[in-house]
């Protein structure tokens, strides 16, 4: 009977498996909706830990089980797992079967969890802030760029994914060095506190905009400045009342930023018609003092 030879991974296979989970989505679908990409990424892996072409097989049939999360939150998962198949080929045969059922509890028992925080933090709170944020440096003037608005998307395309793929290496390294004690490594991070402190940074920085959008009144007319701010704070209290009915925040956050555009567009949409000129007559002008006579218009009625 020979001996199996240890396999163990090196940092170009880890690195071809991280570039590989930024496809994810790329062969998404509705049966088993990231299925493919899973098994996509962790090719290389397989290829390593698995010369055999049967075992191999097999490992990638059991990666191609359901599987949904968030995708940038999926890099957790995703380097806990890889670990996980290294660790499965170091083990006696007789206990191999037992660690590919905890490879299984551990893809379903996260993925629920790790997508519900993953919308939370991104989709309604880390992109509602890095799009003001871009939009308040803009109208700001700090890089004077004054009409080159192109740069608008470009800031938040840099904010954005400095955040996300901070998270997602982070995730990763993480998950791979923790193995199946990742969950312990979630807790430690406190995203929960990041997303509620990026909420009210939002509420400020909302509060920055409006007074960038309305430059041109505050410098013109302070009170109508005052009455739309006085407006401002109000809904801003009827969206916090709301948030604790359970209503969406980023329906809010958006419907803000809305309502801020219109008090901005309000003194042109406020400002009466203007009169229409009377009929210049065809007469030269009176002179000071002469009063030019009026003669009825001749003619069938």
């Amino acid at each position: 009977m020979t001996e199996e030879k240890l396999v163990s991974l090196n940092p170009k296979d880890l690195v071809s498996a991280f570039l590989r989970s930024f496809f994810l989505q790329a062969a998404w679908n509705f049966e088993r909706y990231l299925s493919y990409g899973v098994a996509f990424a962790m090719m290389p892996v397989l290829k390593k830990v698995y010369p055999s072409p049967e075992e191999r097989a097999q490992a990638l049939s059991r990666h191609l089980e359901y599987f949904n999360t968030h995708p940038y939150m999926a890099s957790f998962v995703l380097g806990a797992i890889i670990r996980m198949e290294e660790e499965k080929q170091q083990l006696p045969p007789a206990q191999r079967k037992q660690k590919e059922e905890e490879i299984g509890a551990l893809k379903v028992g996260m993925m629920g969890p790790v997508a519900a925080m993953g919308d939370n933090l991104f989709w309604a709170t880390i992109r509602p802030y890095c799009g003001l944020l871009a939009v308040t440096l803009v109208l700001s003037n700090v890089f004077q760029v004054e009409g080159q608005y192109w740069i608008i998307p470009l800031l938040f395309l840099i904010v954005y994914n400095v955040a996300h793929v901070g998270i997602r290496l982070t995730g990763f390294i993480q998950g791979y060095q923790k193995s199946d004690q990742v969950v312990l490594t979630l807790r430690k991070y406190g995203f929960q506190n990041a997303i509620q402190g990026l909420k009210f940074a939002s509420v400020i920085l909302l509060g920055v905009l409006i007074v960038f959008v309305n430059l041109s009144v505050l410098e013109k007319e302070m009170g109508l400045f005052v009455l739309k701010l006085a407006f401002f704070t109000a809904i801003v209290g009827l969206f916090t009342f709301a948030l604790h009915r359970k209503i969406s925040p980023s329906q809010m956050f958006y419907a803000v930023i809305l309502f801020a555009l219109m008090l901005a567009f309000w003194p042109d949409l406020s400002v009466p018609p203007p009169q229409v000129n009377p009929i210049v007559s065809s007469q030269p002008a009176a002179a000071a003092g002469n009063p030019v006579e009026m003669k009825p218009i001749k003619g069938n009625l």
